[in-house]
């Protein structure tokens, strides 16, 4: 079979594959997610915890510890297009298809079970029926669960990137750092930022407030719902970290006796509070309104290279170039990047309830934390995790003497995989865990102290 030589496909050509790459995968989401969802839902207690926990493992889970530890496997699959592309798509689709499954939690459908009974006894036998019925019962969430998972799909740039995957964001990346005119990047992005608009738009049209989980489903998916769960969370989170850290250890002295990470380690924190802080707080003023939480959650949702590009644009503007090399331009970014988290959080953890009602009547400090602070408190640590990651916005955005640690990390893996860069990997995956643990305990002594 005749290879595929990437290297000198055009930016349309380019586009056109992303395209196609986003289409299945987010078909695939919708499908996976179908009986994933209600499956999910009827989980309680700590099987209902661990559940959640594997679902999610890969969504969280930073792209560059994924692709540096298979990036030595992928580099080896580049003599064949097609074992590349299903390593890359395989990958993807696995770190996406949690965010169907949680929006399919979260729009549920509007038929009830007792309506399917009903249609599974009186429905007729042909398929096609069935089909139709199937499709409208399910009402808006897979449009809304495939339109966002193709959105993050198409703009990935990340995992790509160390891959070497042939996307459009690869190209327009490579454009701008690479020294040309910042009209022409943008003009290459064109095409793209027209099939992003065309999806929001459809999004916006099929869009619904979440009303919450309002059936009690049952289960009867046996065992393959924890099977997938399992082998997702092992294969994406798990195994990555353990190749890393194994390769870390022998590199861990050497980095003690030359710890230079510190000041970008410092950036990276100090960017990620200011981002998650600023996306709840804006995240609070427009819960109410379904006008704003659109218009703050469309930029986010274009991705970081494209938010990044037109903030440069902005901030190259006359009356905003004293600002440019300014640490303004990438917490703006990474805001912006939070904004659809934050809300999508919001909707799962900070629903209005009769008992927290009634925890706020009594005025328990130490009800209102179980019911309210620690849920705002772990939205607020995913959010400050997932601005720390971020390595998009902070390679174009980021202010001179003041560059967060995953630019600088990124571009050394490029070189390959060494013992030393391994244990700088494992240092800068194990700050924001180290940030959370010292704040968490400083909050939980808190609320105890002063519970009543």
């Amino acid at each position: 079979m005749a290879q595929v030589d990437l290297r000198t496909v055009s930016i349309e050509a380019q586009t056109a594959l992303a395209l196609a790459r986003a289409l299945f995968i987010a078909l695939l989401a919708v499908v996976v997610s179908a009986p994933l969802a209600p499956w999910l839902i009827a989980q309680r207690g700590r099987a209902g915890v661990v559940a959640w926990l594997l679902l999610l493992a890969p969504f969280f889970t930073p792209p560059l510890l994924v692709s540096y530890a298979f990036s030595k496997f992928a580099m080896a699959l580049l003599v064949s297009f097609w074992g590349h592309e299903t390593l890359y798509i395989v990958v993807l689709a696995l770190k996406l298809i949690p965010v169907a499954v949680v929006l399919r939690t979260l729009l549920p459908s509007p038929l009830s079970p007792e309506g399917r009974h009903v249609f599974r006894i009186l429905a007729p036998p042909d398929r096609w029926t069935r089909f139709r019925f199937h499709l409208r019962a399910a009402g808006h969430a897979p449009w809304i669960a495939g339109g966002l998972v193709f959105l993050l799909a198409f703009a990935d740039f990340e995992l790509a990137s160390l891959w070497g995957v042939k996307t459009w964001t690869m190209a327009v990346f490579d454009a701008q750092v690479g020294g040309y005119a910042l009209g022409a990047t943008l003009k290459l992005a064109a095409r793209p930022l027209i099939v992003q608009l065309g999806v929001l738009i459809a999004i916006a049209f099929a869009k619904r407030d979440l009303p919450g989980v309002h059936e009690e489903p049952t289960s009867r998916a046996g065992r393959m719902p924890w099977a997938y769960l399992t082998f997702s969370a092992g294969f994406i989170s798990l195994i990555p970290l353990l190749i890393v850290t194994s390769q870390a250890i022998t590199g861990i002295p050497s980095l003690l006796e030359n710890f230079v990470l510190g000041g970008q380690l410092a950036a990276s924190v100090v960017f990620a509070v200011v981002a998650a802080v600023a996306a709840t707080t804006i995240a609070a003023w427009v819960r109410q309104s379904p006008v704003f939480q659109l218009a703050v959650i469309t930029p986010g949702l274009l991705g970081a290279l494209i938010i990044s590009l037109l903030l440069l644009t902005l901030f190259q503007l006359p009356l905003l170039r004293a600002l440019y090399d300014t640490p303004l331009p990438l917490a703006i970014a990474l805001t912006l990047l939070l904004l659809p988290l934050a809300l999508l959080l919001g909707a799962l953890w900070l629903q209005p309830s009769p008992a927290l009602h009634i925890a706020r009547q009594t005025g328990s400090r130490r009800l209102l934390w179980q019911m309210e602070t620690r849920p705002r408190a772990m939205a607020a640590g995913i959010l400050f995790c997932w601005a720390y990651f971020d390595f998009t916005a902070s390679s174009i955005l980021a202010p001179t003497g003041f560059t967060p640690v995953f630019v600088r990390l990124h571009n050394l893996a490029h070189y390959g995989q060494t013992a030393v860069l391994s244990a700088m990997m494992l240092a800068a995956f194990a700050t924001p865990i180290l940030v959370l643990l010292l704040t968490g305990t400083a909050w939980r002594l808190y609320a105890r102290g002063h519970g009543r």
